[in-house]
């Protein structure tokens, strides 16, 4: 038995519609369905009815109802008193954040003197976008930081979680350069030319969902030949520099970069795209810390606006 299993359940409780409840807990229906059985095989009783549209519970499954809710709000009522109760000095916020927030943003973010308990005592998992989705759904971190845009993929739209923007970036075409510093590459080439291009895996997906929005800008077709994917904006900003093709990353990925002469900007400002920074978290009892850093970021963006807490240098005029 898993404590997923039980949130599950309470998930088609609220929604009685299976698409509906697995896109709430951002699963596949299939896989929500394989979970939903796991919890009747383990209970011994049917506990949907799943004949009727919506569905309904069965008398077993009525009876399940409040406890299954008790012992969810237990568990992790339960896991909050045993963290305060380890003390302040022992307790680890825990994150979930793409790589190059986690290694660009994250270090000056966290460590910020204006934070209500700065150094915050903090743990980073480093994962894709879906990993990242996956361990706020399940319970196994307490907060995600990832990009979002409004013409972009949902980011965690539905379901028990909240958000609050922390900062901006944005997507710019970059090249790398020849031993005069001119770009290698250029969209303005003749028509026809190949332009050797360097794409997002299809396994991370949302920055490379936002890559398909500035293309379609562009005032003709794009001719760029794929010669690398990676789902790492790092791997694809070094092959950048090798001169292996263009690639569009993030400004505070590669803004260093493009200082030292070792990569330029391309395109103009059509090719660039402006991102939030957001920071997500399940809806419901936090630790202590947890709290309070929520509070406090809540006071931030209600007294700034919400705007960027990166370097001023990455808003492109």
């Amino acid at each position: 038995m898993e404590l997923a299993w039980f949130e599950d359940f309470l998930e088609i409780v609220a929604t009685r519609n299976f698409s509906t409840a697995a896109a709430s807990r951002n699963i596949s229906q299939p896989a929500f369905s394989r979970r939903i059985k796991a919890l009747e095989a383990w209970v011994g009783a049917e506990l949907i009815d799943r004949s009727t549209y919506p569905v309904h519970l069965t008398n077993a499954g009525n009876m399940f109802v409040p406890r299954c809710q008790e012992m969810v709000r237990d568990i992790y009522r339960l896991r909050t008193d045993c963290r305060n109760a380890a003390g302040a000095s022992s307790q680890l916020l825990t994150f979930a954040a793409l790589h190059t927030l986690a290694i660009y943003f994250f270090p000056n973010w966290i460590s910020n003197p204006d934070m209500p308990s700065a150094p915050i005592n903090s743990s980073m998992h480093t994962a894709d976008f879906l990993e990242c989705v996956e361990h706020l759904s399940s319970g196994k971190c307490d907060f995600i930081i990832t990009y979002n845009h409004p013409d972009g993929p949902r980011v965690l739209g539905a379901g028990p979680f909240e958000s609050q923007q922390i900062g901006k970036d944005r997507l710019v075409l970059v090249s790398g350069v020849d031993s005069t510093g001119a770009p290698l590459y250029d969209l303005d080439a003749p028509e026809g030319t190949s332009i050797p291009y360097l794409a997002y895996s299809w396994s991370d997906g949302y920055l490379g969902k936002l890559v398909s929005l500035i293309q379609s800008r562009w005032r003709r077709p794009l001719n760029l030949s794929l010669v690398y994917q990676s789902s790492l904006a790092e791997g694809l900003k070094q092959m950048a520099i090798a001169g292996r093709g263009v690639v569009w990353l993030p400004q505070i990925c590669v803004q260093k970069s493009i200082a030292q002469g070792e990569l330029v900007q391309i395109g103009g400002q059509q090719m660039t795209l402006e991102i939030e920074i957001r920071i997500f978290r399940r809806i419901g009892a936090r630790s202590r810390d947890g709290e309070i850093l929520w509070k406090h970021l809540a006071r931030v963006a209600e007294q700034v606006g919400a705007r960027s807490t990166v370097d001023p240098s990455l808003t492109l005029r």
